[in-house]
């Protein structure tokens, strides 16, 4: 039987975390198919988009140290994520590198069964094989988060740190807004206590509540450790002197929030 994606990323036997790289290169790879000039796009321009996007969020904890994740663990991100992406149709070298090195590091640990380590060379060459972009973009992600109301989480982007506050859950999504913490160390609760919520800017100089809906955050504790719990059912930020939009939140994402708070201020 020739080797596929599926039975690659089924002998990681890496449970959430699999399934976490792969709906979320899932979900990257359907928002830049969404893009209404994707037919003018070339197929290594919209990977660009979907790696660039995915990397955000798993960079961190793919290039962290053993106080955050196990060399095993950050052996088997960069082989899921190549794998993932190669099956949507994109490539990354430097992570394909990656993923071809963990291959090694995983069967000198003998921490996958032989079957994988029988079948190695057969894996290497479909990831450096040509990847084919499906046809048909990945389907509508669903899933019900285990975040809950009161959960205050750390939130890294790049090598800056904000802070979450979870207001209550809805339709499948944790309901957030954000205290007002940008430095490049992780807040603590007891710093937070004195913080008030952050606000969004819009015309002249009036702010107002920044909350969004994150769909995508599902797991808990974050498999990408991106969102790091600090503690739950605690008390939220002072929002008190933000103005109210009309609407209650805005629909978003983990990666479209990413980018935002990338950007931020």
């Amino acid at each position: 039987m020739p080797m596929t994606h599926r039975s690659i990323l089924n002998q990681l036997a890496g449970g959430v975390l699999v399934e976490a790289i792969e709906n979320d290169v899932k979900r990257c790879a359907r928002w830049a198919r969404l893009s209404p000039d994707k037919a003018a796009r070339a197929q290594a321009e919209i990977g660009a988009d979907v790696i660039d996007t995915l990397m955000l969020r798993w960079q961190g904890v793919l290039d962290s140290d053993d106080t955050v994740a196990t060399p095993l663990y950050r052996h088997t991100i960069a082989l899921a994520l190549a794998t993932a992406l190669h099956q949507q149709g994109f490539h990354c070298p430097a992570l394909t590198a990656r993923a071809i090195a963990a291959i090694k590091a995983l069967n000198d640990a003998v921490a996958l069964s032989d079957h994988f380590q029988r079948r190695s060379a057969e894996i290497r060459a479909l990831l450096l094989s040509a990847p084919v972009m499906p046809t048909r973009r990945p389907g509508h992600q669903k899933g019900h988060t285990q975040w809950r109301a009161g959960d205050v989480a750390s939130v890294r982007v790049d090598d800056r740190y904000h802070a979450m506050y979870v207001l209550s859950v809805g339709h499948g999504a944790p309901i957030v807004e954000f205290y007002d913490y940008l430095q490049q160390e992780p807040p603590t609760i007891a710093a937070l206590r004195a913080l008030c919520a952050r606000g969004t800017r819009t015309n002249g100089e009036d702010s107002y509540l920044f909350r969004h809906a994150l769909f995508g955050l599902i797991h808990q504790p974050d498999p990408a450790h991106q969102f790091v719990l600090l503690a739950s059912g605690a008390e939220g930020p002072d929002n008190r002197h933000l103005l109210r939009h009309d609407g209650l939140y805005t629909v978003s994402d983990v990666f479209r929030i990413t980018q935002d708070l990338r950007h931020y201020p």
